[in-house]
């Protein structure tokens, strides 16, 4: 047979060939069936596998044909070839049951008579001579075949012709025009010894591939999908049309061939039937009758008729439940409604959109028909569909962000000049700005707001300041905070008269100063003009943070005892469109060491933004949340959640985001304090510096902490000093963030002490007491205890220590900064071992400072438990290096040491030569030496 190649089948080869076989061996018959969708290859199949399998077995083929169903024994006839084929008597059959060339046909009811036995028996007969050397006799497209074929067949099944007869009935089970008396073999009879049921699938997208070997693999995957593996339909599909260039949700135009293909399936229906189907047409998914009735513009029970008739004829099929009719498959549908004249459909689709439109159907049956009448030519207004187009969108906007955006376009297109007015494209853009940019496109988000709002009045709705509220949000989140401020003031100057976007835009403008470091004045009573309660909510949640991010903290729990009772009450609906408020609160409540309030507004708001799809809100929150899981220690949950965020920011294109969650996933990882995670966490804090605007900003300032926090646990304190000198501006670190200054100080005592600079270290424990003085935070007050603490532990005052210490444990408990906690612990425990060795407060101290240090998943408490406390010179090595030197002295190799610590040996070679350097030796019994003269850590 001519046509593409032959692919897969391979089992139901082997099952033709073995009822071959069978036939052969056992000298009596053995039927075939190979049923199947139509288009699915069974000719093929069979005609292949009897080439194959027996090319020299002669082989005899009768094919039913729908206008030859009146003609009785026409397959037969056809297979064994009537010198004259006969004509159906169109007054029917004679009473006698004979047709006028004599032949019998079966009655429609009650047995079958004696002639019409013998007549059977004859043609079983004439079989078993025609196949005493072997044959195989093809019944094809068996669903079109008489009355009397389909008893001989019945005939044939209950008495097997006695010889060699390989049997092959090949039809489509479900389009039935004549009920076929035999099915699948009976239970229990074993397949392949007198019979056979081949049922075809559907080919393999690597089937697929390999029968179209040239086409490119993503249209072939694609036109596989809308085949559905079906041989057919993929060569239908084969040669479709580009449907133009805009984007369009029909399938793609087949072939006028493919079409003609097709048409013979509904050519010659009824007007009635024909009229269903191409309502039916009409439809992308299953419909009722009743809808389909008034498509067709015919009766319903009419319709209820005619669509059974199809389903009879497998052009529809039944969804049950209730029953509607669909298309037996897209590729017909796609079909019919190319032979479909377009008028009728246009007017079709407006019928039936006014028909769903008025039972409420859902949004996507109503896009659907909206789509379809864009593509076609009509003379009505475009306007009702671009409502329902936008109507839709904002219902699915929270569920489906992609698909309202996708709508939005469409009703873009629409509204090309000269279609639509400047107000309504001003409306869909709009839209699709907000729609964009939750889904975290801020990219388009931008375009399209730069485009709209230069060509929107001002008037006393707000709409023009909400929009330009829109924009600079969206200008905040990638970042250009200079841009975004620039377009807030600009907005409010020229703002005749204040409205409902002033809230929108104020709230906007002390977000922007805040992140860019170059504070606005936010303005502490309301703006004049009607606001809603979010809108004011808002507002008065970038006051809070404000006030908690500049030190101010009785004016930040002023605000908050004003404001958390608010936004606890908005509805969920509001802050899901306003998810900001609650990362302000949430950020606020923090910076007050507030952790459960702030994780309780968080975690609400990564709820609401999760279940909207709002990649714009979930990057922020996400890093919020991950800042509260630093403040409690919990090491693990903040690199999750900051590693998280990264992919977010990544994918809606903010640096600043971005550069955020690089530098909190930095700092959880240095803390954390694995064999390798030293390098990796100064590698994060490094490309958090890169990605921020500039060390001036919020994003840039974190970006530099962590790079400092980083490097110093990494043993490179001047590094630290450097880069927190720069952010801080000076040395009393004015430019960062006043709330947490004392943590910066600390951070800076600790790089002193172990670059062995005890007078500096003084000097920024003592700044560290000062800013603590100035703000009331028990946790803060905390570093700067434990900085004058560690301070006096170099000194050598270890009686004088104790009590800053003991406090600094306390607050950090307070404040629920457990690793700080652990880490306070350590020192108090080293402090009361040196002091007294066989001390029970050490032994508490200890032993609480790794309890806490597992909750927190840190490996850092452990190691500085194992370093000695008297001596600056030891200060310069880092706790993994401290541990590295320890090992060395026992005499273990650099493998053995590896594989201890899952590092590998050039990494501990290079460990040991900064030890060897640092330390002031140069071999291994030189380190042994230096080691020994802190013996007093011996444990």
């Amino acid at each position: 047979m001519s046509g593409p190649p032959f692919v897969g089948r391979r089992p139901e080869v082997a099952r033709i060939r073995a009822a071959h076989l069978d036939s052969v061996r056992t000298g009596t018959q053995v039927v075939c069936e190979v049923v199947g969708d139509p288009g699915i290859g069974k000719t093929r199949l069979v005609h292949v596998a009897l080439d194959r399998c027996a090319p020299n077995l002669p082989l005899v083929v009768g094919t039913g044909v729908e206008a030859e169903q009146g003609i009785p024994f026409h397959v037969f006839r056809h297979a064994f070839g009537a010198a004259r084929p006969p004509r159906a008597d169109p007054q029917g059959p004679p009473a006698d049951g004979t047709e006028p060339d004599g032949a019998l046909v079966p009655r429609v009811a009650g047995p079958v008579d004696v002639r019409l036995f013998r007549t059977y028996q004859l043609a079983r007969r004439l079989l078993t001579l025609a196949a005493r050397d072997g044959l195989a006799l093809v019944l094809d497209d068996l669903h079109w075949a008489d009355a009397s074929s389909i008893g001989l067949v019945t005939h044939l099944l209950r008495y097997p012709v006695p010889a060699p007869l390989l049997l092959v009935l090949v039809y489509r089970p479900r389009q039935m025009a004549t009920v076929m008396p035999f099915g699948p073999p009976d239970t229990g009879v074993p397949a392949g010894r007198w019979r056979d049921r081949i049922e075809l699938g559907p080919l393999s997208l690597a089937e697929t591939v390999e029968l179209y070997p040239k086409a490119d693999p993503g249209e072939l995957d694609e036109r596989h999908d809308r085949a559905a593996g079906n041989p057919g339909y993929l060569a239908a599909l084969a040669g479709v049309e580009p449907s133009g260039d805009a984007p369009s949700t029909d399938p793609p135009r087949l072939t006028d061939r493919a079409v003609a293909t097709l048409r013979a399936e509904w050519a010659g229906l009824p007007p009635a039937d024909a009229a269903c189907l191409r309502a039916a047409a009409v439809f992308d998914t299953p419909c009722a009758v009743e809808l389909l009735a008034e498509v067709a513009e015919l009766p319903a029970q009419l319709v209820n008729e005619s669509a059974w008739r199809l389903v009879r004829r497998d052009l529809l099929r039944v969804v049950p439940a209730p029953a509607r009719f669909t298309f037996r498959h897209p590729v017909l549908r796609s079909a019919v409604r190319q032979d479909t004249d377009p008028a009728w459909r246009a007017e079709a689709h407006h019928r039936t959109l006014t028909a769903l439109l008025a039972r409420g159907a859902p949004p996507a049956e109503r896009v659907a028909q909206v789509e379809h009448l864009l593509n076609l030519p009509h003379e009505r207004p475009v306007a009702p569909y671009v409502e329902v187009l936008c109507q839709a969108a904002q219902e699915i906007r929270r569920d489906a962000p992609e698909l309202a955006v996708r709508w939005l376009r469409a009703a873009l297109r629409a509204l090309r000049p000269p279609a639509g007015s400047p107000d309504s494209r001003h409306d869909v853009t709009l839209l699709l700005a907000r729609i964009t940019g939750e889904a975290g496109n801020l990219a388009e988000s931008r375009t399209l707001l730069r485009e709209v709002v230069p060509e929107l009045p001002v008037d006393p709705t707000g709409r023009r300041a909400a929009a330009v509220a829109l924009w600079v949000r969206v200008e905040r989140l990638l970042g250009n905070y200079a841009e975004a401020a620039a377009i807030s003031r600009r907005e409010l100057i020229g703002m005749p008269t204040p409205t409902a976007g002033a809230y929108q835009l104020a709230t906007e403008l002390g977000a922007v100063g805040i992140l860019s470091g170059h504070p606005s004045p936010v303005p502490g009573g309301a703006p004049h003009g009607d606001a809603s309660g979010i809108d004011r909510a808002g507002l008065h949640a970038v006051r809070v943070l404000a006030a908690a991010h500049d030190g101010d903290v009785d004016i930040a729990r002023e605000l908050l005892a004003t404001g958390v009772p608010i936004v606890d009450a908005l509805p969920d609906r509001d802050l899901r469109d306003h998810p900001d408020c609650l990362l302000a609160f949430g950020l606020a409540e923090l910076f007050l060491e507030r952790p459960a309030d702030a994780t309780r507004h968080l975690d609400r708001g990564i709820a609401l933004v999760r279940d909207a799809h709002r990649d714009d809100g979930l990057c922020q929150l996400l890093l919020g949340r991950s800042q509260v899981a630093y403040h409690r220690g919990q090491l693990g949950t903040v690199i999750g959640l900051a590693t998280e965020a990264g992919t977010v920011a990544r994918r809606i294109g903010s640096r600043s985001l971005l550069s955020f969650a690089l530098a909190f996933e930095a700092q959880g990882t240095a803390w954390r304090g694995g064999p390798r995670d030293d390098a990796r966490a100064v590698a994060l804090a490094r490309s958090a510096v890169e990605f921020a605007s500039d060390l001036d900003s919020w994003s840039g300032r974190t970006a530099a902490t962590a790079l400092a926090t980083a490097t110093l646990l990494a043993g490179d304190p001047a590094t630290c000093v450097e880069m927190l000198t720069e952010a801080g501006g000076d040395s009393g670190l004015t430019r960062l963030q006043a709330s947490l200054r004392p943590m910066w100080h600390e951070l800076l005592c600790v790089a002193a002490l172990a670059a062995g600079e005890l007078p500096e270290a003084e000097r920024r424990a003592r700044a560290a007491l000062a800013a603590a003085d100035l703000i009331d935070l028990p946790g803060q007050r905390a570093f700067a205890e434990s900085a004058y603490g560690e301070v006096l532990l170099a000194r050598g005052e270890v009686l004088a220590a104790m009590p800053y210490l003991r406090a600094a444990a306390d607050r950090f408990r307070a404040a629920g900064m457990v690793l700080r906690h652990s880490l306070a612990l350590v020192s108090i425990a080293r402090a009361a071992e040196a002091v007294d060795q066989c001390g029970s407060v050490a032994a508490r101290a200890r032993h609480r400072a790794l309890e806490l240090a597992a909750r927190c998943g840190t490996e850092r408490v452990g190691l500085r438990l194992a370093r000695p406390l008297r001596a600056l010179a030891e200060n310069a090595l880092t706790d993994r290096e401290w541990h590295i030197a320890r090992l060395a002295t026992t005499g273990v190799t650099n493998r053995l040491i590896g594989r201890r610590l899952h590092i590998s040996p050039r990494t501990v070679e290079a460990h040991l030569t900064r030890i060897y350097r640092k330390a002031g030796v140069e071999s291994r019994s030189g380190l042994v030496a230096w080691v020994s003269r802190f013996d007093d850590t011996e444990r």
